[in-house]
């Protein structure tokens, strides 16, 4: 997957390069996806990294998401803001899309991380499905070992591709 940068509500807070920007003209959006798209080359999907400020942004969704289309990728928002249009507008262009559950690591803390891996096999087996984003810090990769060892073993949750969950929608 792309990881794509977009702008945060902090300014104070550098997204990276190749980041999108509230305010972008549809030609800057355009140019910055498809390199970004182009640096990954079997990409299947894109999700936001930050984004609060430009998810938020209706017509700049829709620009990027244009681009997301004409490429064949599906979307995963990443819900850095409750005010994000990234989902609603993904579905009504009939891109194959879902929206994060849980995240796993803001805080970069062993108990911590499971505790949210606890929360989202909660709602995987309240709704069928859940959807984490989290990063590959050695934390997190502990905590998804234990919680595979311990957690999942004797459950009937099982981890999957994203690209399943999305595409069966």
């Amino acid at each position: 997957m792309l990881h794509q940068p977009m702008e945060p509500i902090d300014s104070r807070i550098n997204p990276g390069p190749g980041a999108l920007y509230a305010g972008d003209a549809p030609g800057r959006i355009t140019k910055v996806l498809e390199e970004n798209i182009s640096a990954v080359p079997f990409a299947k999907g894109v999700n936001n990294h930050m984004g609060s400020r430009f998810t938020a942004c209706e017509r700049e969704m829709f620009e990027a998401l244009e681009i997301v289309k004409g490429n064949g990728l599906f979307f995963v928002d990443s819900l850095t803001t409750n005010r994000s249009k990234g989902y609603k507008t993904a579905r009504k262009l009939h891109i194959p899309s879902a929206a994060r559950n849980i995240f796993l690591d803001n805080r970069l803390d062993l108990p911590d991380i499971l505790n949210q891996l606890r929360r989202l096999k909660k709602i995987a087996l309240k709704y069928g499905h859940s959807i984490a984003i989290g990063h590959p810090f050695p934390e997190t990769a502990r905590a998804i070992g234990l919680f595979l060892g311990e957690d999942i073993k004797h459950s009937n949750i099982k981890l999957v591709h994203i690209s399943s969950l999305v595409l069966s929608k």
